[in-house]
Protein backbone atom coordinates (compact mmCIF):
# COMPACT_ATOMS: atom_id res chain seq x y z
CA UNK A 1 0.00 0.00 0.00
CA UNK A 2 1.55 3.46 -0.79
CA UNK A 3 2.26 6.08 2.12
CA UNK A 4 -0.04 8.89 1.71
CA UNK A 5 1.65 11.84 3.07
CA UNK A 6 3.99 12.11 0.79
CA UNK A 7 6.89 9.54 2.00
CA UNK A 8 8.30 6.57 -0.74
CA UNK A 9 9.14 3.47 -0.14
CA UNK A 10 12.10 4.75 -0.19
CA UNK A 11 11.56 6.04 2.76
CA UNK A 12 10.89 2.80 4.77
CA UNK A 13 13.93 1.18 2.84
CA UNK A 14 15.95 3.64 4.70
CA UNK A 15 14.79 3.10 7.83
CA UNK A 16 15.48 -0.30 7.43
CA UNK A 17 19.19 0.22 6.10
CA UNK A 18 19.77 2.24 9.27
CA UNK A 19 19.08 -0.52 11.20
CA UNK A 20 22.08 -2.61 12.73
CA UNK A 21 22.53 -6.57 11.46
CA UNK A 22 20.59 -9.05 13.40
CA UNK A 23 23.74 -10.23 14.51
CA UNK A 24 24.81 -6.92 15.88
CA UNK A 25 21.76 -6.29 17.29
CA UNK A 26 21.49 -9.36 19.33
CA UNK A 27 25.66 -9.39 20.42
CA UNK A 28 24.60 -6.05 21.97
CA UNK A 29 21.55 -7.00 23.88
CA UNK A 30 22.99 -10.28 25.04
CA UNK A 31 26.38 -8.14 26.62
CA UNK A 32 24.28 -5.40 27.98
CA UNK A 33 22.38 -7.37 29.95
CA UNK A 34 25.69 -9.72 31.41
CA UNK A 35 27.29 -6.63 32.16
CA UNK A 36 24.20 -5.73 34.47
CA UNK A 37 24.02 -8.64 35.84
CA UNK A 38 28.23 -8.86 36.89
CA UNK A 39 27.88 -5.02 37.94
CA UNK A 40 25.39 -6.41 40.68
CA UNK A 41 26.79 -9.25 41.58
CA UNK A 42 30.73 -7.51 41.70
CA UNK A 43 28.99 -4.90 43.99
CA UNK A 44 27.00 -7.56 46.06
CA UNK A 45 29.67 -9.07 47.21
CA UNK A 46 31.50 -7.06 48.91
CA UNK A 47 28.16 -7.28 51.32
CA UNK A 48 28.60 -10.73 51.45
CA UNK A 49 31.13 -13.24 53.50
CA UNK A 50 32.05 -16.50 53.76
CA UNK A 51 30.98 -19.59 51.01
CA UNK A 52 28.02 -17.05 49.82
CA UNK A 53 30.81 -14.26 49.16
CA UNK A 54 32.73 -17.39 46.95
CA UNK A 55 30.01 -18.47 45.04
CA UNK A 56 28.75 -15.45 44.03
CA UNK A 57 32.45 -14.36 43.36
CA UNK A 58 32.81 -17.58 40.83
CA UNK A 59 29.69 -16.78 39.38
CA UNK A 60 31.43 -12.97 38.74
CA UNK A 61 34.02 -14.73 37.05
CA UNK A 62 32.17 -17.03 34.45
CA UNK A 63 29.85 -14.25 34.01
CA UNK A 64 33.04 -12.20 33.11
CA UNK A 65 34.71 -14.53 30.84
CA UNK A 66 31.57 -15.01 28.94
CA UNK A 67 31.52 -10.98 28.43
CA UNK A 68 34.94 -11.19 27.54
CA UNK A 69 34.19 -13.98 24.66
CA UNK A 70 31.01 -12.12 22.99
CA UNK A 71 33.08 -8.70 23.23
CA UNK A 72 35.47 -9.74 21.23
CA UNK A 73 33.42 -11.57 18.97
CA UNK A 74 31.17 -8.02 18.68
CA UNK A 75 34.37 -5.89 18.01
CA UNK A 76 35.52 -8.14 15.20
CA UNK A 77 32.19 -8.08 13.63
CA UNK A 78 31.89 -4.51 13.86
CA UNK A 79 35.59 -4.35 12.11
CA UNK A 80 34.06 -6.36 9.31
CA UNK A 81 30.58 -5.10 9.28
CA UNK A 82 30.66 -0.97 9.84
CA UNK A 83 27.40 -0.27 11.23
CA UNK A 84 24.93 2.37 9.34
CA UNK A 85 25.77 5.88 9.13
CA UNK A 86 24.45 8.42 11.51
CA UNK A 87 22.40 10.93 9.74
CA UNK A 88 20.58 13.77 10.98
CA UNK A 89 23.07 14.17 13.65
CA UNK A 90 24.67 17.39 14.83
CA UNK A 91 28.50 17.09 14.57
CA UNK A 92 28.95 17.53 18.08
CA UNK A 93 26.82 14.55 18.44
CA UNK A 94 28.83 12.20 16.02
CA UNK A 95 31.54 13.06 18.21
CA UNK A 96 29.81 11.96 21.20
CA UNK A 97 28.67 8.43 19.30
CA UNK A 98 32.57 8.14 20.55
CA UNK A 99 31.23 6.69 23.26
CA UNK A 100 30.49 3.35 21.91
CA UNK A 101 34.60 2.71 21.83
CA UNK A 102 34.33 3.46 25.25
CA UNK A 103 32.34 0.37 25.78
CA UNK A 104 34.60 -1.46 24.03
CA UNK A 105 37.10 -0.77 25.84
CA UNK A 106 34.99 -1.60 28.93
CA UNK A 107 33.22 -4.70 27.80
CA UNK A 108 36.72 -5.78 26.95
CA UNK A 109 39.24 -4.52 29.88
CA UNK A 110 36.84 -4.89 32.78
CA UNK A 111 36.95 -8.74 32.35
CA UNK A 112 40.47 -8.52 31.14
CA UNK A 113 41.72 -6.69 34.17
CA UNK A 114 39.11 -8.83 36.45
CA UNK A 115 41.36 -12.13 35.34
CA UNK A 116 44.67 -10.60 35.89
CA UNK A 117 43.47 -10.08 39.19
CA UNK A 118 42.39 -13.98 39.46
CA UNK A 119 45.80 -14.66 38.03
CA UNK A 120 48.11 -12.78 40.81
CA UNK A 121 45.41 -13.19 43.50
CA UNK A 122 47.60 -15.10 46.57
CA UNK A 123 44.73 -17.57 47.07
CA UNK A 124 45.82 -18.49 43.68
CA UNK A 125 41.73 -20.02 43.22
CA UNK A 126 41.42 -21.53 39.87
CA UNK A 127 38.17 -21.12 37.24
CA UNK A 128 35.59 -23.20 36.70
CA UNK A 129 33.07 -21.62 34.59
CA UNK A 130 30.01 -21.95 35.75
CA UNK A 131 31.38 -25.07 37.49
CA UNK A 132 31.97 -26.65 34.52
CA UNK A 133 34.99 -25.34 32.39
CA UNK A 134 38.45 -25.22 33.75
CA UNK A 135 40.15 -21.95 32.86
CA UNK A 136 43.32 -21.06 32.95
CA UNK A 137 45.04 -18.17 34.07
CA UNK A 138 46.27 -15.19 32.67
CA UNK A 139 49.38 -15.86 30.36
CA UNK A 140 52.77 -15.18 32.07
CA UNK A 141 51.42 -13.10 35.18
CA UNK A 142 50.53 -16.31 37.30
CA UNK A 143 54.30 -17.51 36.77
CA UNK A 144 55.98 -14.22 38.00
CA UNK A 145 57.47 -13.64 41.47
CA UNK A 146 55.43 -12.97 44.66
CA UNK A 147 56.14 -9.37 44.89
CA UNK A 148 55.48 -8.55 41.18
CA UNK A 149 52.32 -10.40 40.84
CA UNK A 150 50.92 -8.77 44.28
CA UNK A 151 52.36 -5.22 42.54
CA UNK A 152 50.15 -6.43 39.20
CA UNK A 153 47.20 -7.53 41.72
CA UNK A 154 46.79 -3.97 42.72
CA UNK A 155 47.28 -2.22 39.73
CA UNK A 156 44.84 -4.71 38.04
CA UNK A 157 42.61 -4.55 40.75
CA UNK A 158 41.79 -0.54 40.53
CA UNK A 159 41.76 -1.16 36.93
CA UNK A 160 39.02 -2.99 37.46
CA UNK A 161 36.90 -1.09 39.89
CA UNK A 162 37.72 2.31 37.97
CA UNK A 163 36.10 0.39 34.83
CA UNK A 164 33.05 -0.51 36.40
CA UNK A 165 32.59 2.58 37.36
CA UNK A 166 32.86 3.84 34.20
CA UNK A 167 30.65 1.33 32.85
CA UNK A 168 27.99 2.78 34.98
CA UNK A 169 28.48 6.50 33.77
CA UNK A 170 28.73 5.73 30.16
CA UNK A 171 25.88 3.33 30.68
CA UNK A 172 23.92 6.76 32.24
CA UNK A 173 25.16 8.69 29.06
CA UNK A 174 24.38 6.24 26.61
CA UNK A 175 20.65 5.68 27.55
CA UNK A 176 20.26 10.08 27.92
CA UNK A 177 21.55 10.19 24.59
CA UNK A 178 19.22 7.74 22.79
CA UNK A 179 16.33 9.27 25.16
CA UNK A 180 17.33 12.79 23.53
CA UNK A 181 16.96 11.83 19.79
CA UNK A 182 14.21 9.07 20.28
CA UNK A 183 12.12 11.73 22.04
CA UNK A 184 12.98 14.81 21.93
CA UNK A 185 14.96 15.39 18.50
CA UNK A 186 12.23 12.55 17.46
CA UNK A 187 14.62 10.53 15.60
CA UNK A 188 13.82 6.99 15.98
CA UNK A 189 17.65 5.78 16.96
CA UNK A 190 15.87 3.38 19.14
CA UNK A 191 14.53 1.33 16.51
CA UNK A 192 18.09 1.03 14.87
CA UNK A 193 19.26 -1.59 17.96
CA UNK A 194 15.77 -3.12 18.73
CA UNK A 195 15.58 -6.93 18.13
CA UNK A 196 12.46 -6.12 16.12
CA UNK A 197 11.91 -4.02 13.54
CA UNK A 198 10.43 -0.48 15.39
CA UNK A 199 9.06 1.13 11.56
CA UNK A 200 7.07 4.46 12.09
CA UNK A 201 3.56 4.81 10.70
CA UNK A 202 4.42 6.07 7.26
CA UNK A 203 0.41 6.29 6.53
CA UNK A 204 -0.21 9.18 9.10
CA UNK A 205 1.00 12.40 9.70
CA UNK A 206 2.30 12.45 13.11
Amino acid sequence: MAPTDGKSIDDETSIDRSRYSQVAIVLHWIIAALILVNLYLGFRMGFLRGFAQFNVFQLHKSVGITILVFSVARLVWRLLNPPPGSHHMKPWEKAAAGVHWGFYVIMIGMPLSGWIVVSTSRLDLPTMLYRLIPWPHFPIVHGLNVGTKAIINNASGATHLILAWSALALLALHIGAVVKHQFLDRNPVLGRMLPFSCRPNLGKDS
